[in-house]
């Protein structure tokens, strides 16, 4: 078999260019071309569309499953405005005196254990209001760890990712706060609140 080596040899000098390609198999190829690239540019959209709005719906859902989870537990700790309702209930020791931008922490020792219980806040943190009187403004849950330098995973907490525990160190605990009665300008769940002082 011989080789052709130029492109005289594929096409013979006496062939026009313009009878090698005619128009309209440019025009089909270019058409072709541009068909191809605008459908899967199309594609490409609506893909991109879609899973968008799958992750914002799956945002909004995570969203709304954290509301829940706040009404139940605002419900659950409505009657604690009244520190003595508190007290009754168990939450009868204050272990840390005043902490700025926090309040104080009355403990209920009988939850304080290793499971995270919407309903079931191991502590309730008042701040000093008027003269003499307390206002309940948030609440604090607190699980225990056994070793501070190998401390277990992260409580499960609530829906979404917007809880962000933290490690106490002093009392060897994951801790999380949630301004429930007070509004915090850093987010529910930050653990100081700049509206106390």
């Amino acid at each position: 078999m011989k080789k052709l080596s130029s492109y005289h040899e594929i096409f013979p000098k006496k062939t026009p260019i313009h009878l090698l390609f005619n128009s309209k198999s440019i025009h089909m190829n270019v058409n072709r071309i541009l068909t191809r690239g605008f459908t899967f540019t199309l594609l490409i959209i609506l893909v991109s569309t879609l899973i968008i709005a799958c992750k914002k719906e799956l945002h909004e859902e995570k969203k709304s499953v954290q509301e829940q989870e706040l009404k139940q537990l605002r419900e659950a700790v409505s009657s604690f405005g009244d520190i003595r309702k508190a007290q009754a209930a168990g939450y009868d020791t204050e272990v840390t005196g005043y902490r700025s931008q926090m309040g104080f922490h009355y403990i209920n020792a009988s939850l304080v254990d290793d499971k995270f219980e919407i309903t079931k806040p191991e502590l309730l943190l008042y701040a000093p209001y008027g003269k003499d009187s307390l206002k309940f403004v948030a609440v604090e849950y607190a699980t225990p760890i056994n070793d501070i330098n190998n401390p277990p995973p992260v409580p499960e907490g609530f829906s979404g990712s917007n809880d962000v525990w933290e490690i106490n160190t002093e009392f060897n605990l994951w801790t999380l706060h949630v301004w429930v009665k007070l509004e915090n300008p850093h987010g529910i769940f930050a653990p100081h609140n700049t509206k106390l002082p």
